[in-house]
């Protein structure tokens, strides 16, 4: 009998939540199916980023198309496909914590902070550290 009364529940609880997605405005149908293609876009360039650039390539005019259809002859919007594999960037990561000074390579050696430093009340300009700290020289104008 449970299982019974069960199901018939569950029906409605899904019917009721399919039922709001079919009723997209035109804008909202707009906005999904955007989000859809530049998804579909940018797994197509991450496979062609690896190598593999025909899928990339043969999805080209058909968005392109789809951007002109609603924006108009925008070349800035356009995408251009790929011709060679593209380079993979080499980077390096860095284990210095303390940047290098710019003008003569010499270590930064600033220490401190650029912040006042409470009394031995624990106060700044007579504020508690904690208001001075969050609220700093707003509290001064006010």
């Amino acid at each position: 009998m449970k299982k019974a009364l069960l199901m018939p529940i569950i029906l409605v609880l899904m019917a009721a939540l399919v039922n709001p997605t079919l009723a997209l405005s035109d804008y909202q149908r707009g906005v999904l199916e955007g989000l859809n293609r530049g998804w579909n876009m940018a797994q197509r360039y991450d496979q062609a980023s690896a190598g593999e650039t025909t899928g990339y390539n043969q999805a080209v005019p058909d968005y392109n198309s789809w951007i002109e259809s609603i924006f108009g002859k925008n070349e800035s919007l356009m995408l251009k496909p790929i011709n060679s594999p593209l380079a993979v960037s080499q980077y390096s990561s860095s284990r210095t914590f303390k940047p290098v000074h710019t003008i003569d390579a010499s270590w930064n050696q600033t220490k401190g902070s650029l912040l006042p430093e409470p009394d031995a009340n624990g106060r700044i300009n007579g504020y508690p550290a904690e208001m001075y700290y969050s609220l700093g020289p707003a509290i001064e104008s006010f």
